[in-house]
């Protein structure tokens, strides 16, 4: 297959507009980490308002058994500082391992997909560079107690649990932050990126004094640095600067932690965070550019309810916005799920699988947890627009070329290709349901017949080749 017959497929596979969308795919894309036979079949028959309802109560989803699978492959990912520092000593890539295999598998199996997108999402809006330090001994625990135990319920909660992370208080220098010389860099990202966003109406006094606010909140030692050592958090009051602060115009009188805490109610209440919060959402799940009512829909909601994430994912998903929203390009990751759903992927040997992952997502610039600025993977298509060409080479790699410790596709991918579809076009129809969620026109067939039969190998190896570039064309990468 030359660049000119694949440039000319991806001329004619245009994304999907809204008028041709079929409702069940569109919220499957919007909701989730992509299609599956089965979750097409449920939401088409459950429908999507029910299917909406479904994934925003998690608790009532069985998602024991991929939580114990996550456990029993990659136990590093939840395990606490001490343990996982006796366990691997200095060594950084079991623990980077495993979180990518734990966040990997819970993407690709978990019914539970809205929580496991609205984690990735917590997971960037208080994002954590795992390579910083010791902060690879504290991401297991800041993962499972602050994005996961979080990420459908209070904001508070969320910016309070982040606020007291070990792995955050250390990452943005706050456990080295004292009276005498207080550090500015948490107190920063904690209004521009966690609270009000960069035009809240904050001054850089603000920040001064919100480091003051914070000074003492640190850590109890770094992992097997002290017998009674347990890296977590500990506010060391003889490190607090107990004077008079003044933030947004309101004044904290200095009385230790409770200070803090009551700082974290001030930001979390502030209008600016309300639209800063909702703003972020419905770029996520809505479009590159928020439209402006469903983000004042969505603020409005945010701040009536406390900062009810749920309450506020609702307005978002029920509105006309989203039904009729612009296709939007999947980012590296959610691409590479979306992937291994559609054709069924079962993670299978750990080590060589892993290693692949973490390559593939290397070459896309996407590997989680791994993006060292503050704010997080970058939520715009135009970010990651030059980043299509090493994603269609490693899909086509992937899934026909395959190679020694790379996932098993081509066996996989036979799972979809029902004997029964109708000969070649009913077989390619078959596919573009599963992953558009439309059959194909005409020009569209007849460009698929032709690089099929570009490629030499017999039929098997002609669809296989085929099915990889349905998986690498527009309507698969902007949803």
């Amino acid at each position: 297959m030359d660049r000119r017959t694949f440039l000319g497929l991806s001329a004619v596979f245009a994304p999907t507009l809204a008028e041709d969308r079929d409702p069940a795919m569109h919220v499957i894309n919007r909701l989730t980490f992509g299609p599956t036979p089965e979750l097409l079949d449920h939401v088409r028959s459950i429908g999507v308002d029910a299917y909406i309802e479904e994934q925003l109560h998690p608790e009532q989803l069985d998602t024991a058994p991929v939580e114990q699978e996550a456990a029993d492959l990659f136990p590093e990912a939840s395990a606490d500082p001490t343990s996982l520092y006796e366990e691997v000593g200095t060594r950084r890539g079991p623990i980077i391992q495993a979180l990518a295999g734990a966040t990997t598998l819970r993407a690709l199996k978990s019914p539970a997909q809205l929580y496991e997108r609205m984690v990735q999402f917590w997971g960037d809006h208080v994002n954590v560079f795992v390579n910083k330090g010791p902060v690879v001994y504290f991401k297991p625990h800041d993962d499972v107690h602050v994005a996961r135990a979080h990420a459908l319920g209070n904001f508070r909660d969320l910016l309070g649990a982040s606020a007291h992370s070990p792995a955050m208080l250390i990452y943005l220098d706050n456990a080295q932050s004292v009276a005498v010389a207080p550090n500015e860099n948490y107190a920063r990202e904690l209004l521009e990126l966690h609270t009000l966003g960069v035009d809240g109406g904050y001054t850089e006094d603000d920040i001064k004094e919100t480091a003051r606010a914070l000074t003492g909140w640190s850590v109890d030692g770094l992992p097997a640095r002290r017998d009674d050592a347990q890296g977590v958090f500990r506010f060391r009051p003889n490190l607090h600067d107990r004077g008079r602060k003044t933030v947004l115009g309101v004044t904290l009188e200095g009385d230790g932690e409770a200070e803090g805490e009551a700082l974290l109610d001030l930001l979390a209440r502030h209008p600016s965070t309300a639209r800063h919060i909702a703003t972020k959402l419905v770029r996520r799940f809505v479009a590159d550019e928020p439209p402006a009512a469903l983000v004042e829909r969505a603020a409005n909601e945010f701040a009536a309810s406390g900062g009810d994430i749920r309450a506020t994912l609702r307005v978002i998903f029920f509105s006309d916005e989203l039904r009729s929203a612009p296709p939007k390009l999947r980012r590296p990751f959610e691409y590479t799920i979306a992937v291994m759903r559609a054709v069924l992927f079962e993670i299978g040997a750990t080590g060589p699988f892993i290693r692949a992952l973490i390559g593939l997502l290397s070459t896309m610039g996407h590997i989680p947890f791994n993006w060292p600025a503050p704010n997080g993977y970058p939520d715009h298509s135009a970010y990651w627009m030059n980043n299509l060409l090493p994603r269609w080479n490693a899909a086509m790699a992937a899934l026909v070329s395959g190679r020694q410790g790379a996932p098993d596709y081509e066996t996989l991918g036979a799972r979809i290709l029902f004997p029964d579809a109708g000969g070649f076009d009913g077989i390619l129809n078959r596919i573009a349901d599963l992953l558009y969620g439309r059959a194909l026109d005409s020009a569209e067939l007849d460009l698929l017949r032709d690089a099929a039969a570009e490629v030499e190998g017999g039929e098997d190896v002609q669809m296989f080749a085929v099915l990889a570039l349905m998986l690498m064309v527009p309507p698969f990468q902007s949803v």
